[in-house]
C-alpha cells in the first residue's frame, strides 16, 4: 500500500460548490455546522475566517492544509461524528466541478465533444422518414443534446468515489518536460490496480476509475495536457508524467499481490 498526500487548493469561486458538496456528504449535520466543520478540517479557526481568507484574494488558489483532529474535536464538542473520508469526498466533489467548468471539452467519456457525434447506424430510428438534406440538422440536434447531458454529469454535485482514487494516484506521479505517448486510459487502469493510504488513515482499495476521473485528477495536480484544442483533441489525452514514477508504484499494485 502506498502513502499518498493529495494537494488540494481552493479559491473564492469554489465556495458555492463547496457548500453543495458539504450538504451531499454530510446530510445528517445541521447546515449551520457544516461550514464550521469544514473550515476546521481545512486548517482554519472559523468558517468566517476561511471565507474571508479566500475572498480577500479571490483569484488566488489557496493551498489547503488538512487538520482532521481539529475538525474531530469540534464535532465531538457538538456530539457529532465526522470522518476524514467525508472531508476528502467533499474536496474531490468540488475539484470535479472546478476542473470540468474550466474546459467545455471535458465530458463523462473523457476529452473531446466530437467523440459524442452520433453515427448513422446508431440513430437510424431518428433519421427514419427525414429527408436527406435535413438529416444533418437531426444529427446536430442529437449531438448537442448528448454534449449537454454528458457535460451535466461532470458538472453536477454528485458522489464520485473513484475520483479520490485518481487524485491519489496522480499525486504520486512526477512531472517531466515531455509528453508521454500513453494517455489517461493507460493511467486509469494503473490507478485501479494500486491501493493507497491517505493522511488521516483513509484507505483506498481496488476501485473502478473512469477516464474522466483521471483527466480531472491530472489537471488538478497541474500536469499539462497535450493537444488541448479541438483540432488534435483525444478522448484519452496525454500528459507530461514520468513513466519511471508509474513503474515505481507497480510493486504495490493489487493485481501483483493477488497473483503472488
Amino acid at each position: 500500500m502506498i502513502d499518498a498526500t493529495i494537494p488540494f487548493h481552493l479559491s473564492a469561486a469554489d465556495l458555492p460548490n463547496l457548500k453543495k458538496a458539504e450538504a451531499l456528504h454530510m446530510p445528517g449535520i445541521a447546515p449551520s455546522l457544516r461550514p464550521e466543520l469544514i473550515a476546521r478540517a481545512l486548517g482554519f479557526h472559523t468558517a468566517t475566517g476561511f471565507r474571508q481568507t479566500l475572498q480577500a484574494d479571490p483569484d488566488r488558489e489557496h493551498e489547503i492544509k488538512l487538520s482532521f483532529q481539529t475538525a474531530a474535536d469540534f464535532a465531538r464538542s457538538r456530539e457529532l461524528v465526522v470522518l476524514a473520508r467525508n472531508i476528502y469526498d467533499i474536496l474531490a466533489t468540488t475539484v470535479m466541478v472546478k476542473e470540468a467548468s474550466r474546459d467545455p471539452e471535458i465530458n463523462d467519456m473523457g476529452y473531446g465533444n466530437r467523440y459524442l457525434w452520433p453515427e448513422n447506424r446508431h440513430i437510424s430510428d431518428e433519421l427514419a422518414g427525414v429527408s436527406v438534406h435535413m438529416q444533418g440538422n437531426v444529427r446536430s440536434a442529437i449531438w448537442r443534446k448528448r454534449i449537454s447531458e454528458s457535460r451535466a454529469k461532470v458538472m453536477e454535485i454528485a458522489k464520485r468515489d473513484s475520483l479520490l482514487h485518481a487524485l491519489a494516484y496522480a499525486s504520486r506521479l512526477e512531472k517531466i518536460k515531455t509528453t508521454q505517448e500513453k494517455g489517461t486510459y493507460f493511467l486509469k487502469h494503473r490507478a485501479e490496480e494500486t491501493p493507497f493510504r491517505l493522511f488521516g488513515g483513509v484507505v483506498i482499495g481496488h476501485n473502478y476509475v473512469s477516464n474522466t476521473d483521471m483527466i480531472i485528477a491530472m489537471l488538478h495536480l497541474g500536469f499539462q495536457m497535450n493537444g488541448r484544442h479541438r483540432m488534435v483533441e483525444r478522448l484519452n489525452p496525454r500528459f507530461n508524467y514520468s513513466m519511471k514514477s508509474v513503474v515505481a508504484m507497480k510493486p504495490y499494485s493489487v493485481r501483483d499481490k493477488d497473483a503472488a
